[in-house]
């Protein structure tokens, strides 16, 4: 048995000279190399180091209105490009932000940065990741539109305007999962939707014909890789569509270890307790051989990664429900936090 884990709250720096009336809480929380960052719901986005000292902040608004400007810094992506030199931000809006990845990655005092161009996409983006220098995501979530999108390359000397995409994959329906990985020395895709897992590889131009494409007893949320394995989790599937916003209708569920060159299963795990799921959310983490899981309540949940066994629980941080998780790790390091829990982040290392 691994000791009871326990959490510690860490500062998520909301100060910002954008005012509205966002509800408190973090809209994302992500591992970049060597770095975290976050978001505070309608104030910024924070990066800072594995010390979780913020570096530099972004906390502009190209709206004065109240409302727009909640959408403007509800960010659904943080996603680093090495090839580009560059650590972009995706909004609500479909607003994508790019910043120079060494002033962000710089150590010193705390200072403000700014973007190096803004471009459009489409709104309501809720899953996107990074190939070679496009970002590959899912479409619409408010539509039903199926399959992924593809972005043209991207570049530090991007003028600002409209970003050209193309559509793919569209026969696997709608994607509510998607991860980027590499398998012995080949970049791949993988991605979940309507009770299915895949694996694609990555091409060119954005990505081929699955692998592989393997059903699973769980509607997944989350794709997550590790070595050879790809790792699949979500609720329970359901007749009807939940609303994005009845979060809390959300239950139940599993987990899957899908192996890499052929999708078979290979560790697998339910749920007994309810995940801090929901639109965009990320309440689960590979935290050095655990799967870590989050509770509604903050409770956190570790499971074996070699044969899906829970291992500990820790005690709730809330007496009523924060909503939906956020959560991110870095080597024994898991960060996280909820759109509903205020302006705080909670951090916890493995043993």
């Amino acid at each position: 048995m691994r000791d009871t884990p326990t959490s510690l709250e860490v500062d998520a720096h909301p100060e910002s000279r954008v005012h509205n009336s966002q509800l408190h809480g973090i809209g994302r929380v992500v591992a970049l190399d060597g770095l975290f960052a976050w978001n505070n719901l309608g104030r910024n986005v924070v990066f800072a180091g594995e010390d979780f000292r913020p570096r530099a902040v972004f906390d502009e608004s190209a709206f004065s209105e109240d409302e727009p400007s909640q959408y403007d810094l509800d960010v659904h992506a943080i996603l680093d490009i090495p090839r580009a030199g560059l650590v972009v931000t995706l909004n609500h809006l479909g607003m994508l932000r790019a910043f120079s990845a060494d002033a962000i990655r710089r150590p010193g005092p705390l200072r403000r940065v700014a973007p190096l161009w803004t471009r459009t996409l489409v709104a309501d983006v809720e899953r996107a990741v990074v190939v070679g220098d496009r970002i590959v995501g899912s479409r619409p979530c408010e539509d039903g539109s199926p399959g992924l999108f593809v972005t043209e390359g991207l570049s530090i000397g991007d003028d600002p305007g409209p970003l050209t995409t193309r559509v793919q994959l569209e026969a696997h329906g709608m994607v509510t999962a998607l991860a980027a990985l590499s398998d012995g020395g080949a970049d791949y895709v993988a991605l979940g939707g309507n009770g299915q897992v895949s694996l694609a590889p990555a091409t060119v131009d954005g990505v081929g014909p699955p692998r592989w494409t393997v059903d699973v007893d769980f509607e997944p949320s989350i794709v997550l890789g590790e070595g050879a394995f790809v790792w699949a989790a979500g609720t329970d599937r359901v007749a009807n569509p939940i609303d994005d916003h009845d979060w809390e209708a959300l239950h139940g569920g599993g987990f899957a270890a899908l192996d890499a060159a052929d999708g078979r299963v290979r560790v697998s795990g339910r749920f007994a307790e309810d995940l801090a799921w929901g639109n965009g959310g990320v309440p689960l983490a590979l935290v050095r051989g655990a799967l870590c899981g989050i509770g509604r309540q903050g409770q956190l949940y570790t499971f074996d990664t070699h044969d899906g066994a829970l291992l500990a629980t820790s005690a709730p941080i809330a007496d009523a429900s924060l909503g939906i998780a956020h959560a991110a790790a870095l080597g024994d390091q898991l960060l996280y936090g909820f759109n509903r829990g205020g302006y705080r982040l909670y951090a916890s290392r493995t043993t």
